[in-house]
């Protein structure tokens, strides 16, 4: 059981205090909908998932820098 409950609570925390990185991905799905929808084209979606890719990157970069400066 204290298993389950430090499984939930990690993957409550990582949407709860990251609110920065969740905007991010809810703003490139938003805009690859919205592409998608204007364009008709499904390089749109090719696009999202490019940006998709890179923010996750970032963030990741941006957080081993974080943890190693603490």
């Amino acid at each position: 059981m204290r298993a389950l409950r430090a499984a939930a609570a990690q993957l409550v925390g990582m949407f709860v205090t990251d609110w920065r990185q969740t905007v991010v991905i809810l703003l490139i799905l938003a805009g690859g909908w919205a592409l998608a929808a204007a364009t008709r084209s499904p390089l749109a979606g090719g696009v999202m998932l490019l940006l998709l890719g890179a923010q996750l990157v970032y963030f990741t970069i941006a957080e081993a820098r974080r943890r190693g400066r603490a």
